[in-house]
């Protein structure tokens, strides 16, 4: 029986696995798909809070600027610039309460804004919504004067941040107006546009001096504002980094988002997901076992039982509780067993017959060939008048027909074999001359006491005289090789000579196939005779050697006979 290469149960588990691999491919694909929409999503929405964000400061300072700007053409400027260092008088204190009004009003409907003041030089006061009248701070009058020309929205100076453009103000010299951002209430409003608890928040100012906010105990955002944000998010392991900038890019806001907050609210939905899919996993395997065991293994016994009647062991008998399809096929696998084993024991005796018969008659027209040529070689010699080399080629002769007809074992050693062979060799030296050499190679002594049909070496050393002598002009080189390979014997034949051609040699290698090719070539009758003698797998093959000449190779059993058949030919004898 040939080897099974695709059992029906591999074919059960290909079947199983096409239609559960889709799946989980489809489950794995879901999950990186949702990470990455997910992704997505989460920076989708921190930017649009940062935008939201942004839009919320911006509304917020341009809201101030055009109440400053409504109450720096105030007329009531001109009462407070009728005062002296010595006092404000009545009417500049009315028009302070206005003042003041106006700037509480702009305090209350404002988010960032801590204060809005005026300074009034004249009056060496300053007055504010938060603190109302205090001295005049000449320093800070003129360091928020010197931002007049900057135009930026927003200023820096010791800390604090200060709306101090002249655009859109009175520009007066007796008067200074300012808008002082809360800090506080600037990260408040930034903290409510987290997208998620473990955001982390860096809101930069870029006026005259770069100012930050952020949560300082966040060593990333610390590091991220120390590296003026030369950190790109790919050095940011297992964060994202998204930022978002004013409209007129003076202020932005940063974010820093660890991505396991980005898919903690997933976690649940992966891990219901990977229980899935170790369910399905451990049912496919659990599927495994279980036809293994109800299919596998009964069709496993019933190969192992073909095997064994294969070997020629008609004797073995499955068993199977159950009256199932498998116990059908055991039952009817021992029927077929019992009989096989009547026909053999009915038929194998006649079969030996047979093959005996064909055997003989094919050795026996090997004998007469080999007998025209040696009388035709010694017509030439006694023709020539070579008497000595005739009366030596007389012996050889004899020798030779010595080894045909002393017994009728279809076997000899391959000892004996060889020395036959030699004897022919002797015979054609005599014929030729030094222009004939021959040359026997083996391993090991041991292998010339194994025993080889009769005849199955001489008639191709016989075959290379008669086509490849004519060729060579140099000397013809016969090389005999003879070597074990595992459990069988090779023997190798080749010579020097012009080969075979390529067209007759490719008929050779057919008609070598065929059961009935011609009995007419020595070539033809020992292939038959080793086929019929040790099964198809055995018998000769034709190639052209490497050396340019012909190559025959005879592969045979290590062990001439088995056992089974020499007991059958005892009795048939």
């Amino acid at each position: 029986m040939s080897k099974l290469r695709n059992s029906f149960f591999s074919k059960l588990i290909v079947i199983l696995l096409l239609v559960n691999i889709p799946v989980v491919i489809g489950m794995l694909i879901f999950f990186f798909q949702s990470m990455s929409s997910l992704k997505v999503n989460a920076i989708e929405s921190i930017q649009q809070n940062q935008s939201e964000l942004m839009k919320t400061v911006e509304s917020d300072i341009d809201y101030v600027k055009q109440q400053l700007f409504k109450i720096s053409n105030m007329s009531d400027w001109n009462e407070l610039n009728t005062s002296s260092p010595g006092g404000i008088h009545y009417n500049g204190i009315s028009a302070i309460n206005r003042f003041r009004e106006r700037f509480q009003n702009t305090m209350d409907t404002s988010r960032i804004f801590s204060d809005v003041w005026a300074n009034i030089p004249s009056a060496n006061r300053r007055f504010s919504a938060k603190n109302g009248l205090e001295d005049f701070n000449a320093e800070e009058d003129n360091k928020i004067r010197s931002f007049y020309h900057d135009y930026k929205r927003v200023v820096e100076w010791e800390g604090r941040l200060f709306i101090a453009s002249k655009s859109g103000y009175l520009e007066d010299v007796g008067v200074n107006i300012a808008a002082e951002i809360d800090m506080k209430k600037l990260w408040q409003l930034v903290e409510t546009r987290k997208s998620f608890a473990n955001e982390e928040i860096i809101f930069v100012f870029h006026g005259n001096e770069e100012t930050y906010l952020y949560n300082t105990a966040s060593e990333l955002a610390r590091n991220l504002v120390q590296s003026n944000f030369a950190i790109k998010n790919k050095d940011l392991p297992h964060n994202l980094l998204i930022q978002t900038s004013s409209s007129l890019g003076d202020f932005t806001t940063y974010s820093l988002v660890p991505t396991d907050s980005v898919y903690s609210f997933l976690e649940s939905f992966y891990v219901s997901m990977f229980f899935v899919l170790f369910c399905t996993v451990a049912a496919i395997v659990a599927y495994f076992l279980v036809v293994g065991r109800l299919i596998k293994r009964p069709i496993r016994i019933l190969i192992d039982g073909f095997k064994q009647v294969e070997k020629g062991d008609f004797s073995t008998r499955l068993e199977r509780k159950g009256n199932d399809e498998i116990s059908y096929l055991y039952q009817n696998f021992n029927t077929m067993s019992v009989k096989l084993s009547d026909l053999i024991t009915e038929n194998y005796i006649k079969e030996i017959y047979a093959q005996r018969a064909i055997y003989q008659q094919l050795q026996s027209q090997i004998n007469p060939h080999f007998l025209y040529n040696s009388f035709y070689v010694l017509h030439h010699m006694i023709k020539e008048g070579d008497n000595e080399n005739a009366e030596e080629f007389s012996i050889s002769l004899s020798q030779y027909y010595k080894f045909l007809t002393k017994n009728s074992r279809s076997d000899v050693l391959l000892q004996e074999e060889l020395l036959h062979t030699e004897v022919y060799m002797n015979i054609m030296k005599k014929r030729y001359g030094s222009r004939v050499s021959i040359d026997v190679h083996y391993e090991d002594p041991a292998i010339l006491q194994v025993e080889v049909p009769r005849l199955i070496l001489q008639p191709f050393v016989e075959n290379i005289f008669k086509y490849g002598i004519g060729y060579k002009r140099e000397i013809l080189q016969v090389v005999l090789s003879i070597r074990q390979v595992d459990q069988e014997l090779i023997i190798r034949i080749s010579d020097n000579g012009k080969g075979i051609e390529d067209d007759i040699l490719e008929k050779f290698k057919k008609e070598l196939l065929l059961p009935d090719a011609p009995s007419d070539s020595a070539i033809f009758n020992i292939n038959k005779r080793l086929k019929i003698k040790f099964g198809t797998d055995y018998g000769v093959s034709v190639t052209n050697a490497a050396s340019g000449g012909c190559q025959v190779e005879i592969k045979i059993p290590y062990s001439s006979q088995d056992t089974e058949t020499r007991g059958v030919e005892a009795c048939i004898e």
